[in-house]
């Protein structure tokens, strides 16, 4: 049995400190497309903040949720239901995307 090369690339990346998903989400608040999207809700724990939102490109609908990191936890009043806020999305899939 072959060993799984995701597994491998993982490990590797693990040891060379690098985070590929970080990374992407990173490229996407700076270089991707911009939108406007809507927030729907928000759920709160002990932990943190999701906010679940949506946005549409080329006439479909995308909803998604995003964990607020803590400089957007220091401005939660703008992410309330009903607000409408920027979306940052990858082009060669919309359905990634990114509130900044």
């Amino acid at each position: 049995m072959l060993p799984n090369p995701n597994l491998f690339i993982r490990i590797l990346n693990k040891l060379r400190g690098r985070d590929p998903v970080a990374e992407y989400y990173s490229w996407l608040v700076k270089f991707g497309r911009v939108t406007e999207g809507r927030i729907l809700d928000f759920e709160q724990n002990d932990r943190d903040t999701t906010i679940y939102y949506q946005y549409r490109i080329a006439n479909v609908d995308y909803e998604t949720s995003q964990k607020l990191n803590r400089e957007q936890l220091n401005r939660r009043h703008l992410y309330a239901p009903g607000t409408s806020v920027t979306v940052r999305f990858d082009p060669k899939n919309p359905g990634s995307s990114v509130v900044p």
